[in-house]
This record gives structure tokens, C-alpha cells and sequence, in this order.
């Protein structure tokens, strides 16, 4: 889960209005509440251009390496982010009903009386509803070529933006040495963290998100909750990663900070401590749980507990099977399938030491 509500600390003592700043420090303060109220109202676009617009002329004002600008970059980043999952759920929402409602057409029509001649067998493998597509290979090779350029595309476009952006944070964050600074450093880290887990880059996801745990260590007390959240954003890349072992072991991690938290809570009289132990326990169930799932072998997918949409697609999905082991045609097409996840894990990550390697946001002209 992304953060909110951080690293805004742009503030700073009223300016003088007879100074060079005067002028532009009520544009930084208007663009400062603006993005924040649209990022508060799930307004992602309207966040990304008021925050773009803010970290260019932060840059401007304070210069490239200032801690204000980095700041800014990581509001920039952040807004990028949640535009870029809102964006990535909406296209598997389209594409899973675009499927249903194409297997729902062909249903339709298979129920529909046969003409003359159809119903015979062929040379290879035709679904009924579907195209013969020995006739128009070249035209569906090109058209699904131009669906995945605009939609996937986009998609990984905007996680890449997102990642540029605060890795360029990230470069600036890193030099500073207070513990203030440092800790900001650690959020810019799990935030990559989180794009690399949105697009499935599982393996840099652990490394951002264990930077940010071995500062988080330095600078947070053994009972701090946040050491908990980034211990259990490390054990979950691990999962996904399929490093079980290692994801278990973080976990018990997880497990004794926040046993060390309830402790402390319930030597404590106060009515606040007593909620906040209220509240800590259930989290402690649901670690437990999260657990007890990692630990147990995967389930077989249940059909019934399945959206209708869902169920849709399985059942066309096993139908088609059907039919290709009946009709002993089934073509070997194991060399073509390249999921998404192996690309990204054979892609290098931008050099960290440079900051050329991260693009900077746009400048108004």
C-alpha cells in the first residue's frame, strides 16, 4: 500500500517579501495545496499536473540537488504511481469484459441451427465464432500487435514514469545525512518498491525494499510500527518472488515487533493505548494468517467462488481445450509465451549512482 500524506515538508519560515522568493513562495504554497487536495480526492491527473508543475519551479527557484526539489519529486512520483495502478485495474477490468462478452456472442451463435457444410471437420484447429485464421494471419498479427502497443504500452509507460521520477528523488535523498532526511530516503525507496511490485519486477521490489529497511533500522525504535510495515513489504516481494523461506523468516520478524509494540501499549493506563492495542491484535491475526496461507500449498481454484466473468472465461477456456485434444491438432506454442515478469526480470535497473539516468519532470515553457 502506498503511503499518503508524506515527505510535504516544504515549508519554511514566511518569506521576505523584499527577496527574490517572495514572489514565487505563494505559486509554490497555491500548486503545494492544490496537488494535495486532488491527490486526497483520488484525482491523479489533476495531482500529476499541479505536482509537475510545482517540482519544476521548485527546481528553478532551489536548484537540482535541494531537498525541497526532491520532495516535490516524490509527491510527483507518488501521484504518478496511483494514476498508473488506477489506469492498469481499469484495462483488466476492459479486457475481462470485452472476453465475457465475446464468449457470451459466441454462445449465442453456436446455438443458432447450421447451415449447409458447416460442422466439418477441418485440416486445423477452428473455434466456431471465430475467424479462420490461416486466411487472416497477417491482419490479426498486425492488429493485435497495434491493441498491445496501446494499452500495455501505456500501461508500462506510466509505471516507468512513476519509477523515473523517484529514483531522481531518490539520488538527491541519499546524500543527505540527518536522521530527518534519511528517513524520507527510506519512503522514496519503498515507494519504487511498490511500482516494482506493480509491474511485477518482483526481485528489484526485494532490494528497494530492503534498503529501506536496513535505514529504517538505524533511525526507528525496535517497536516502531513502521518497522513492521517495511518488514512486511520485504517478506511479501519474497512471497511473490517465490522465496518463501526467506518471506517466513521476515514475518516472524514482523511477528515480534509488534508483540514488542502490544506490550508496551498495555503497561500504558490511557484510553489511546488501549485502542491502539485493540487495533494492534487484529494485525497480529492477520499476520498470523497471512502465515498460515504462505505456509499451506496452493488451493485448486474453486469455479463456483468465481465472478461470472470468470466462471465465463474458465468454462469457454475449458470447452476449446476439449475440442483441441478431440480434434488431435494441438499445436506446441510453449516457445512463443513470455510472461511479462520474465522480461522484467531479465531487464537491467538504471544505474543508481547516476543521476543522468532519470528523466526530470517537464518544464512549462
Amino acid at each position: 500500500m502506498v503511503d499518503k500524506g508524506k515527505q510535504v515538508d516544504t515549508s519554511a519560515a514566511p518569506p521576505d517579501p523584499q527577496s527574490a522568493f517572495g514572489a514565487v513562495m505563494p505559486v509554490i504554497a497555491d500548486l503545494l495545496e492544490r496537488g494535495t487536495r486532488a491527490f486526497a480526492l483520488g484525482s491523479w491527473e489533476e495531482a500529476i499536473e499541479h505536482f509537475g508543475e510545482l517540482a519544476s519551479i521548485t527546481e528553478e527557484t532551489f536548484g537540482s540537488e535541494s531537498q525541497r526539489y526532491a520532495d516535490c519529486l516524490v509527491m510527483y512520483g507518488r501521484a504518478l504511481l496511483q494514476h498508473a495502478i488506477e489506469q492498469s485495474a481499469l484495462l483488466a477490468q476492459k479486457t475481462l469484459a470485452e472476453a465475457a462478452a465475446g464468449s457470451k456472442e459466441t454462445e449465442a451463435k453456436e446455438g443458432q441451427p447450421k447451415e449447409e457444410g458447416q460442422g466439418q471437420p477441418k485440416a486445423t484447429i477452428q473455434f466456431e465464432g471465430e475467424p479462420d485464421f490461416r486466411q487472416v494471419e497477417e491482419e490479426a498479427a498486425a492488429a493485435a500487435a497495434a491493441e498491445e502497443h496501446d494499452s500495455g504500452g501505456d500501461e508500462d509507460d506510466d509505471f516507468a514514469a512513476a519509477w523515473n521520477v523517484l529514483d531522481l528523488a531518490r539520488v538527491i535523498q541519499e546524500k543527505a545525512t540527518d536522521a530527518k532526511s534519511q528517513l524520507k530516503y527510506a519512503e522514496t525507496l519503498m515507494l519504487l518498491g511498490d511500482v516494482s511490485m506493480e509491474s511485477e519486477n518482483f526481485g528489484q521490489a526485494v532490494k528497494d525494499f530492503a534498503a529501506a529497511l536496513e535505514v529504517k533500522r538505524r533511525h526507528l525504535k525496535e517497536d516502531d510500527r513502521e518497522l513492521a510495515e517495511i518488514f512486511y513489504k520485504v517478506a511479501l516481494a519474497y512471497e511473490y518472488n517465490q522465496e518463501s523461506s526467506k518471506a517466513l523468516e521476515l514475518m516472524s520478524d514482523v511477528q515480534r515487533i509488534l508483540n514488542n509494540r502490544l506490550d508496551a501499549l498495555r503497561a500504558e493506563s490511557t484510553m489511546e493505548a488501549k485502542e491502539e492495542a485493540d487495533s494492534l491484535q487484529e494485525v497480529l491475526e492477520d499476520v498470523a494468517a497471512k502465515i498460515e496461507e504462505w505456509r499451506a500449498p496452493p488451493k485448486p481454484v474453486d469455479i463456483g467462488a468465481l465472478t461470472e466473468g470468470e466462471q465465463l472465461l474458465a468454462e469457454r477456456a475449458k470447452e476449446m481445450l476439449k475440442k483441441a485434444v478431440e480434434s488431435g491438432q494441438i499445436n506446441d506454442i510453449t516457445n512463443l509465451v513470455k510472461s511479462k515478469r520474465d522480461k522484467q526480470n531479465e531487464a537491467k535497473r538504471q544505474p543508481e549512482d547516476s543521476e543522468g539516468g532519470a528523466k526530470r519532470p517537464k518544464k512549462n515553457s
